[in-house]
């Protein structure tokens, strides 16, 4: 499945509501209320057999803005599959498409994050190599 930046997550569309996610994803495995920023909580789905989570902003009517993205799922990005990709590699891939790194962090239980801001992304390395993404679409832009 495609990792549309900005856009969406395979077939579904940032802004659809949580009935069009159900209608292509089916059930989730669980959900979860996440307490969020300045004290809004996003309400998420966890598709752990799939190997993905959806993310819902209840702030804006419950629309999805959010996707969290592990290993176990082929994910697609630019025509290549992305998975197991060293840092160097999907950096110097997402330079190339005019996105800079804007920051990034080592954390203490091992993940690195390296932050795309201009796609509102987020990639976590472990020794490395890609384990997950989490991307999302700039949350005014869900008003309409």
């Amino acid at each position: 499945m495609e990792a549309r930046l900005k856009q969406g997550f395979g077939p579904v569309d940032f802004g659809c509501s949580q009935s069009e996610c159900q209608k292509h994803f089916g059930d989730p495995d669980e959900k979860e209320t996440l307490e969020g920023i300045a004290g809004f909580d996003s309400e998420v789905w966890h598709y752990w057999e799939k190997g993905f989570s959806l993310f819902f902003d209840p702030a804006y009517d419950s629309k999805f803005c959010c996707v969290e993205i592990d290993q176990s799922f082929p994910l697609i990005l630019f025509g290549k599959p992305i998975f197991g990709s060293k840092e160097q590699e999907l950096t110097a891939m997402l330079n190339g498409k005019g996105y800079p790194v804007s920051d990034s962090e080592q954390h203490e239980w091992g993940e690195r994050r390296v932050t795309f801001d201009d796609i509102f992304a987020d990639f976590y390395f472990e020794k490395g190599i890609l384990v997950s993404v989490n991307y999302s679409v700039p949350l005014g832009e869900l008003i309409n």
